[in-house]
């Protein structure tokens, strides 16, 4: 989720790169693909344009795991390989998740009707479905910046952020158009507190992160203090600023983690061992959504590879997570520079590491 706000209110600082983090494992120097990946990483950091960590696994084992540029830049702290960061709307496949397992333990069905779990909703509500809110074919409008009448710093609580939108008329008839959008995304957050009793932090803490040893995830507020992780960065001119500001809250849902690489490969590892849903529930995640190609938290294309993606994008943050199940590859590029170019650096990677 990339908020537009205009709030260039943080002082410059240098954008000269640190050096990488740590030496490269030795299967890394064994890898020419691998050695290839380094040294274009470091020239992107030398210019300026990534500052990051990047994994590559292979069957779940580490092909290329580097860390580049620096987390804090007024101290010159460098990013490391467990260094965390936001990961913005690839939060979205976490919601996916427990929305699949809440289905799977027979407290909500995919094809109920919103108004069943959110009776406030308005009649024009009546056809969406909760499979409709996480493949982007609700027709439930988009917010922009004008829509949080409250401003984008004050926090939000999930009945107000459904409110930002709620009176609003549908952009389409529920089932017929696909736009991809957070609004969905903050409802069905709603509804994973309803149905499972916890807040959203903490059903995502008790049934996915502990579960699949993620130890370095969590959503936090936005003043917590979180250990590691890296502060986000723009480009201004020739030098780094400070991100703009807004409160975690208006993510809910739709995005808002942190995270390490290794704690995605982690999260990736737990999907293909079907350890936090069944089988048929993970194939209901990775199906195409009829309009669009989205699952439940994940673009699906076919052509040329499966792959199985999200993109994101946030004041401060970028990322892209690319799954190629039929040859067992992931690629995680987590960055603080919220114009990096993470999605030509995994496509780039991904012509090095992916079989054509």
């Amino acid at each position: 989720m990339l908020l537009a706000l205009g709030l260039a209110w943080s002082a410059a600082a240098s954008v000269a790169p640190s050096p990488s983090w740590a030496k490269p494992h030795a299967a890394e120097l064994a890898n020419p693909s691998a050695k290839w990946a380094d040294n274009y990483l470091s020239e992107l950091a030398r210019k300026g344009e990534f500052s990051g960590v990047v994994l590559v696994s292979r069957g779940g084992k580490p092909v290329l795991e580097r860390a580049y540029g620096q987390a804090v830049a007024g101290w010159n702290l460098p990013n490391r390989t467990d260094t965390r960061f936001e990961i913005a709307s690839l939060t979205k496949q976490f919601t996916g998740a427990a929305i699949l397992q809440l289905a799977q333990a027979g407290k909500l069905g995919l094809d109920d009707p919103v108004t069943l779990h959110y009776p406030q909703a308005p009649a024009t509500w009546a056809g969406i479905t909760i499979r409709q809110l996480a493949t982007h074919t609700s027709g439930l409008p988009n917010n922009e910046i004008k829509d949080f009448t409250k401003g984008i710093a004050a926090p939000y609580t999930s009945e107000e952020l459904i409110g930002t939108f709620r009176d609003r008329p549908l952009a389409a008839r529920p089932g017929t158009a696909w736009a991809y959008t957070n609004t969905e995304y903050y409802l069905l957050a709603y509804i994973i507190e309803k149905t499972s009793g916890q807040s959203y932090a903490d059903y995502l803490e008790s049934h996915i992160f502990r579960p699949a040893g993620m130890m370095d995830s969590g959503f936090a507020s936005t003043l917590a203090i979180v250990p590691r992780a890296a502060e986000g960065y723009a480009r201004q001119d020739k030098s780094l600023r400070h991100r703009d500001y807004f409160d975690r809250s208006l993510e809910l849902g739709a995005g808002g983690i942190y995270t390490t690489a290794g704690d995605i490969a982690r999260w990736n590892a737990a999907l293909d061992g079907a350890k936090l849903m069944s089988r048929a529930s993970l194939e209901k995640m990775f199906t195409p959504s009829v309009p669009g190609d989205y699952g439940f938290g994940w673009f699906v294309t076919r052509k040329p590879h499966l792959r199985e993606f999200h993109e994101g994008s946030d004041p401060g943050f970028a990322a892209f997570e690319a799954r190629y199940p039929d040859q067992g590859v992931l690629i995680v590029v987590l960055s603080n520079l919220e114009d990096a170019p993470v999605r030509r650096i995994e496509a780039d990677l991904a012509a090095k590491f992916v079989t054509p």
